[in-house]
């Protein structure tokens, strides 16, 4: 589980420099596009995010908002790491054979997973509706996966959720590169997409969603089914975005998927997948495709 989440905040970095490199083209108009070109702003904006998961950022101090703090919910929410208080302890829940007369008893393991993308408040930028960035050397942020909510913590007050409508774009630092999220008008305004990667025909993003699942173990003494821990159960969704026809398309890390998604692309495509055959069709797979196709 460690090594895949190393894995992820490296293919992370490596996204957001690719894209900092395609922002200078991002920006031109497209002869075959009846879009209006992207904002500058909203460019310089996101390159900076990508210069600060980087280590490269030049700025001493960020420029910020015309407010000094960012309004948030009333709603307050609490780190919870999902560990075992002492070793080796659990719970014991009654369960009935199948004559409904004899008990059996099973020990319930430790939590699973977690409604937040880390396990940590961490350093990050925001920016805001206008594009503008918010740097705070006091605040540290997390995602709820659950709600769907930026979560702020001032010094050591305790962590409420930001107005999502007063942001476009947020990132989360670690020690190894970290996530970028943005607002996307074009798929739903109400949840914040993870950046894979932008470009000036595609652009790939992720929905992080979480739900609760109890535990649901049964016996009957000779057979056991369903899990004997509680589990916070992710539910991730990818989306493509044609930059230039302005459509969206849910698809999934599977060749045949990704054939379906890019149809007009089938040329390129086919020979990136022979090119790539013996290669796992995952994240990183996916954005590599993503700069090919954006070149």
């Amino acid at each position: 589980m460690k090594t895949r989440v190393f894995q992820t905040l490296l293919l992370s970095l490596t996204i957001f420099i690719s894209a900092a490199g395609n922002s200078q083209n991002f920006g031109k108009t497209n002869a075959k596009s009846s879009t209006q070109p992207v904002d500058t702003s909203e460019l310089i904006a996101f390159q900076r995010l990508v210069q600060f998961l980087s280590g490269k950022d030049p700025n001493n101090k960020a420029k910020e908002g015309l407010s000094d703090s960012l309004r948030h919910f009333g709603e307050e929410h609490q780190l919870v790491v999902p560990i075992l208080t002492f070793p080796g302890s659990a719970s014991q829940m009654s369960h009935f054979s199948y004559d409904d007369f004899l008990p059996t008893v099973y020990n319930k393991e430790a939590l699973q997973g977690s409604p937040f993308l880390l396990s940590e408040y961490v350093p990050g930028l925001v920016v805001n509706e206008k594009n503008s960035i918010i740097d705070k050397p006091n605040y540290r942020y997390n995602y709820d996966k659950m709600s769907g909510n930026l979560l702020l913590q001032r010094d050591n007050e305790k962590p409420i959720a930001v107005n999502k409508n007063q942001v476009h774009f947020f990132c989360l630092k670690v020690a190894k590169g970290g996530y970028i999220f943005e607002r996307v008008s074009q798929i739903n305004l109400d949840e914040f997409f993870l950046v894979l990667y932008r470009g000036p025909k595609y652009s790939g993003y992720k929905l992080y969603k979480s739900k609760f699942v109890s535990a649901g173990q049964r016996t009957n003494g000779y057979m056991t089914e369903g899990n004997n821990y509680d589990e916070y159960q992710d539910i991730i969704t990818y989306y493509l975005l044609d930059q230039i026809k302005g459509e969206v398309v849910i698809f999934e890390l599977t060749k045949k998927s990704i054939r379906k998604t890019f149809s007009s692309e089938s040329a390129v495509v086919e020979q990136y997948i022979k090119e790539h055959k013996d290669v796992e069709v995952d994240e990183s797979y996916t954005v590599h495709l993503l700069e090919k196709l954006n070149q």
